[in-house]
C-alpha cells in the first residue's frame, strides 16, 4: 500500500472475524495503537463508499487496541465493548487511506474511556466514544485507576 507511514505491520487475526474483515495495519506504542486501511472493493457499499459498518469496526479495533496498549495487558487478554457512539462525518472511498486514532480519556479500575477519530487527507471520516471494560490483570499494579 503507497502511502503507509513507517512502523505499521499487518494486523494478522487469520481465521476470526478480523482475518474476513481483512487490509487492516496498525502501529502499537506505549499507550496507544493507530490504525490504517484502504478500503478495498468488498469494504464498499452500493454507493462506492466504505460501508458504515466498515468504518465503524476500524474504529472498535483502534479504541480497543489503545486500552490494550494504555493497561499494558498480556496480548491475551482483550477488553470487552461496552459502549460504543459513532458519528459518520464524510465518505470515505475505495482505495483512499484511512487512519484510526485514538486516546484515553479516563481509566478506573474496571473500565476505560477513550475516543477516537478515523480520518483521511485532512478530513475526518469518523468520530468515536466507546467505554471497555478493563481485562482481568495479573498484578495489583494494574489495578490501580489511572487517568490522564
Amino acid at each position: 500500500m503507497n502511502g503507509v507511514p513507517e512502523g505499521f505491520v499487518p494486523l494478522d487475526q487469520e481465521g476470526t472475524f478480523l482475518g474476513h474483515v481483512g487490509g487492516l495495519l496498525w502501529r502499537r506504542g506505549t499507550d496507544r495503537t493507530d490504525l490504517c486501511v484502504s478500503p478495498a472493493p468488498h469494504h464498499l457499499n452500493p454507493n462506492g463508499t466504505a460501508h458504515g459498518g466498515f468504518l465503524m469496526t476500524v474504529l472498535d479495533i483502534t479504541l480497543g487496541a489503545t486500552v490494550e496498549s494504555f493497561l499494558g495487558v498480556d496480548p491475551d487478554r482483550h477488553p470487552v465493548t461496552l459502549q460504543l457512539s459513532c458519528s459518520m462525518l464524510a465518505p470515505a472511498r475505495g482505495g483512499e487511506l484511512l487512519f484510526g486514532e485514538a486516546a484515553v480519556d479516563q481509566s478506573t479500575r474496571t473500565v476505560t474511556f477513550v475516543s477516537a477519530r478515523l480520518h483521511s487527507e485532512g478530513r475526518t471520516v469518523l468520530t468515536a466514544s466507546a467505554v471497555y471494560r478493563n481485562p482481568p490483570s495479573r498484578s495489583p499494579a494494574q489495578l490501580m485507576p489511572r487517568t490522564t
